[in-house]
């Protein structure tokens, strides 16, 4: 009989370990996607859409304190080709670079086994430069001799808001989640320099944007414990 209770208490424990293995513990990390579309046209996204998307990422430093960093770093460049009577050839070639960091704190509360609701901040700092330059190109058709680059508006933005969330864990270390924030966002455009025929000229800042609102920051996340 004792031999059967130790077997009993014995495999309560283990299913009480179990049961606590479902949320992340001290030095786990976290990475996470937003889920869209319906059941049979899902679809993955980098969360936070309206940024370009970011690769998010959390730190658990406690089973109730998580650290968050997203970050996204990207560079597009079009190249377009015009051609003169003779074949000659033109070119216009646009880039752009964009930079948007997050930098942010959860609290993460009780709530149950599987549920864990968490409250926070972030700061968000974003920066985009971009730049046209053209060779025998002018107006979309091919000029011999026209030359020019023309480097901005960029744009330099940062933020603050508070955050208040949730993840469901629905299977051990796999979460579904959903997030919401109020804060503002602060942006402002650079100046822009154009050169051409050897001579520049600057164009002063057209202006910044302020906004406070709330917002939903991802819809449904999924993320995952490694």
């Amino acid at each position: 009989m004792k031999r059967a209770f130790l077997f009993l208490g014995l495999a309560i424990s283990g299913l009480a370990v179990q049961a606590q293995d479902f949320k992340p513990a001290k030095g786990d990390i976290t990475t996470e996607f937003g889920l869209t579309g319906g059941i049979n046209s899902t679809n993955f996204t980098l969360n936070e859409s309206a940024t370009g998307g970011l690769l998010r990422f959390r730190y658990f430093q406690s089973e109730g304190l998580a650290y968050r960093l997203g970050f996204n770093v990207s560079s597009s460049s079009d190249k377009t080709n015009v051609y003169g009577p003779n074949d000659e050839k033109g070119t216009l070639t646009q880039s752009q670079t964009v930079f948007v960091v997050n930098l942010g704190v959860e609290k993460h509360f009780a709530g149950t086994e599987r549920l864990s609701p968490y409250a926070g901040g972030d700061i968000l700092i974003g920066a985009m430069s971009q730049k046209d330059k053209a060779e025998d190109y002018a107006g979309g058709a091919y000029a011999a001799n026209t030359n020019s680059e023309v480097k901005g508006p960029g744009t330099f933005g940062f933020g603050l808001r508070g955050i208040v969330g949730a993840d469901y864990y629905i299977a051990k270390h796999l979460f579904l989640g959903a997030e919401a924030g109020f804060g503002f966002l602060y942006a402002k455009e650079g100046e822009t320099k154009t050169t051409a025929s050897g001579t520049t000229t600057t164009v002063k800042s057209a202006g910044s944007n302020f906004a406070l609102s709330p917002s939903v920051i991802t819809g449904v996340r999924i993320g995952f414990v490694f």
